[in-house]
């Protein structure tokens, strides 16, 4: 049968509040419960009420998101109307930022990207830096490091840039069971940090992948 090419497809229709929460939290690969506590709620009941149907998103619940997940439009999670993303990009793209010292990773919450990355299978990132710096902290000058912002109370073992009043920059995190300090390692880390306590972690960003663009 031939196709009337004067026809126009209808225009999809806007995201319901639950989708909009539900892309948000797969982004984030975790579980609705984790991605709840992560974003400072108690338990996941309000996500699963909206799942239900039976509650909208509340402004203080939009609120709590965009301040974990910068990147997301306030208005957009509100009315889901417009882009997903705060300067209108692409969802699949993961905001990157040119970093020449450990301290740039500060614009990562309030900085200006500049540009999109996208790497199927790191979607959940929030962002990624260009490791423009020469520094012993294991990555190559030029590196892209894809990274993800983890909750201090929710720390898996693995390979972090941590931000922290003593101390900026990569190291090695892993939790002391018996008294749930986070044990951090690493050549530039100062000895002193060595133990420390979840809320002197002020922002975690765990290493995802590291794409190295140098030839060797």
């Amino acid at each position: 049968m031939t196709q009337n090419p004067n026809l126009v497809a209808d225009a999809p229709s806007k995201l319901t509040a639950w989708q909009r929460i539900e892309t948000l939290v797969k982004m984030s690969g975790m579980s609705i419960n984790a991605f709840a506590r992560c974003i400072g709620l108690s338990r996941g009941e309000n996500l699963y009420q909206i799942k239900k149907g039976n509650n909208g998103i509340s402004r203080e619940l939009a609120r709590r998101i965009v301040d974990y997940y910068p990147q997301i439009s306030f208005s957009w999670l509100m009315t889901g109307e417009g882009a997903m993303y705060v300067d209108g990009k692409s969802a699949t793209g993961i905001p990157f930022f040119n970093c020449s010292c450990p301290e740039d990773i500060h614009r990562i919450a309030n900085g200006e990207p500049e540009g999109y990355v996208a790497m199927p299978g790191l979607e959940d990132c929030c962002a990624v830096i260009a490791h423009n710096w020469r520094d012993k902290d294991g990555f190559p000058e030029g590196s892209y490091i894809f990274l993800h912002r983890m909750d201090n109370r929710y720390v898996r073992m693995g390979q972090y840039f941590l931000i922290s009043d003593q101390y900026v920059g990569a190291c090695y995190i892993r939790t002391l069971s018996k008294t749930r300090k986070l044990k951090v390692t690493g050549s530039k880390v100062p000895a002193t940090l060595s133990h420390l306590n979840r809320e002197e972690a002020r922002t975690l960003y765990q290493i995802r992948g590291v794409l190295n663009l140098v030839e060797k």
